[in-house]
């Protein structure tokens, strides 16, 4: 059986195609687009002029994944859908682009599903913290083994984060408020004696290939990601972006992101990132295999 999965994040719109092969995903293909629908609900509590973007970002990487042939797709819509007061008209359409509901899943539903796409390969014995760092939201999961203990969302995303606080390139002043802003939000971070951090997203995913565009890490240092924070503000972003081989506006957000990263490992006295490219879209086929058509609902 061939699954697809896409979301609509904060920043990104991303597609999943991946083979179920007793039981276990297999990645064939994903796609990825970035309308930034984030930052503008941020500033205006609407998707309102971005939704042409986003809705064209739908076609492109359904379009790229149907290529592949599939049996079933799923569809969901996170943060910066959630928060938007247009956010049921903006569903409405992209189900009608897809031919399939797009669902809006709840701040505990999304970091349930991450968590069980990163568990499917992370999980470790003792505790352990999951770190979601999305464009407009980071969701933080404590857990045993594949068993969820706590979990919380915190508004500090990495596309809100940059838009908000950096310019292009960001100034050491833009940073120090960055961090100060962050810092007051991760005080409502779930406790844990952890023992490894896995961080999912598209700043997690991307940072190895800001160190290493040939062999990237798996494994990320805090002196790795002080080196990428180096990186990316060390010219505009159209000019880091040709460097290492990513889009200009997902090295902006990454310039946030990597903010978060470092004070979360800081937080929970780590000195290694576990990078995991299994999170959100992993989970959500994962729950589809579990639970049918209701894999989106809470509980």
């Amino acid at each position: 059986m061939r699954l697809a999965a896409l979301d609509v994040g904060s920043n990104t719109v991303h597609v999943l195609v991946a083979d179920v092969l007793r039981g276990k995903l297999e990645d064939v293909a994903h796609y990825v687009e970035m309308p930034e629908l984030g930052p503008q609900v941020a500033r205006s509590g609407v998707i309102g002029s971005r939704a042409p973007a986003a809705l064209r970002a739908i076609r492109k990487v359904i379009g790229q994944a149907r290529s592949h042939g599939y049996d079933e797709l799923l569809a969901c819509a996170t943060q910066a859908v959630r928060q938007a007061s247009d956010g049921a008209a903006f569903v409405r359409q992209a189900s009608a682009v897809l031919g399939v509901p797009v669902r809006i899943v709840s701040a505990r539903r999304e970091a349930a599903l991450s968590f069980l796409g990163a568990a499917s390969r992370h999980a470790v014995r003792r505790e352990w913290a999951l770190v979601d760092l999305g464009g407009g939201s980071t969701e933080i999961v404590i857990a045993r083994g594949r068993q969820m203990l706590r979990s919380v969302a915190l508004p500090i995303g990495s596309g809100v984060l940059a838009g908000t606080y950096l310019s292009d390139p960001p100034k050491p002043e833009e940073r120090a408020r960055l961090r100060k802003a962050a810092l007051r939000e991760l005080t409502h971070a779930p406790d844990g004696e952890v023992e490894r951090l896995v961080a999912t997203g598209g700043t997690a995913s991307n940072l190895p290939q800001v160190l290493a565009r040939r062999n990237p890490p798996a494994v990320l240092t805090t002196a790795d990601l002080l080196v990428c924070e180096a990186r990316l503000d060390g010219h505009r972003a159209r000019h880091v972006a040709a460097a290492v081989g990513l889009p200009a506006n997902r090295v902006k957000a990454m310039r946030g992101g990597v903010e978060a990263l470092l004070l979360l490992l800081d937080w929970y006295g780590l000195a290694l990132l576990q990078v995991s490219h299994e999170g959100l879209r992993h989970g959500m086929l994962l729950a589809y295999l579990e639970r049918g058509e209701d894999w989106w609902r809470d509980g």
